[in-house]
């Protein structure tokens, strides 16, 4: 994964690479339609403690539905498997792309503004992904 420079606590998150977001994004989620539950950063869920502290605070997204489709493919765990769509803005937030295997995976920043339910809505289901 490319990670994104000034990314630890004490220095600029989102990081000086990241920039408006805009366009639109595909995100992994369990529930159709997605919840805020869908919607938590690491940080606001208390998962990967360990992980960089910057990219905590930012959601996963794709660029592509075909990466998001795979990835979510990837959850073995999950009995249901959803793939969620949302056009965004600048207004939205800031986004750096940090790809790993898949080429459009997408850090997304959300605007203060956006709690998790706020986030959500502005998602919605494209397919559901079955194995």
């Amino acid at each position: 994964m490319t990670k994104p420079e000034n990314a630890d606590a004490s220095t600029e998150c989102p990081p000086t690479g990241a920039a408006a977001v805009g366009g639109d994004v595909y995100r992994c989620c369990k529930s159709s339609p997605p919840t805020d539950v869908d919607m938590q950063t690491h940080e606001e869920s208390g998962r990967l403690p360990d992980a960089d502290p910057c990219l905590r605070r930012a959601l996963s997204v794709f660029r592509s539905e075909t990466d998001a489709q795979h990835q979510v493919r990837l959850f073995r765990r999950w009995r249901r498997k959803f793939v969620a769509k949302a056009a965004l803005d600048g207004g939205h937030g800031k986004s750096m792309l940090t790809t790993g295997q898949q080429p459009t995976h997408t850090s997304w920043w959300p605007a203060e503004a956006l709690d998790p339910a706020a986030r959500a809505a502005l998602f919605a289901v494209v397919c559901e992904v079955r194995l």
